[in-house]
């Protein structure tokens, strides 16, 4: 009888994990509108395994994509910083990263992380959503380092 509660409950907190990225442009990203879904790797992390890094939720999708692929990012993105309440950007060669700090929900700090790579034919792309109790880029990069 427990169990069945449990799932029910997760059943009906599930929803919730898609709400955190909700207000995103880039949301379409990780819904498999951009890149199929079966063309990407997706890995969403909740739990305890997050606490030493103090966030509570990790959701990422990489995948390869072709230049209009890459353009639609890079619109969605820009369209995302546009409320952005921090930003860092670092290129070095045909590599780039944009971490956006996005208005947090309560307490709740939420983070945009855009990486890109150039290949010859394709880019490869990795789009990270992170929510947690981290206050600034600053110290989300001392974490993850």
């Amino acid at each position: 009888m427990k169990r069945r509660i449990i799932f029910a409950l997760l059943a009906l907190l599930l929803p919730l994990f898609a709400l955190a990225q909700k207000g995103l442009h880039t949301n379409v990203a990780f819904t498999g509108q951009i890149v199929p879904q079966d063309q990407t790797v997706e890995v969403k992390v909740r739990g305890k395994a997050l606490s030493t890094y103090r966030l509570t939720f990790y959701h990422s999708v990489r995948f390869k994509a072709n230049a209009q692929q890459k353009t639609t990012m890079d619109n969605l993105v820009t369209q995302d910083k546009a409320q952005a309440t921090g930003t860092e950007l670092r290129r070095k060669g045909h590599t780039s990263s944009l971490i956006l700090c996005l208005p947090p929900q309560g307490r709740t700090h939420r983070y945009l992380c855009y990486l890109t790579n150039r290949s010859k034919d394709h880019w490869s792309i990795t789009l990270v959503y992170m929510e947690g109790s981290v206050s600034s880029i600053d110290e989300l990069r001392k974490l993850i380092k």
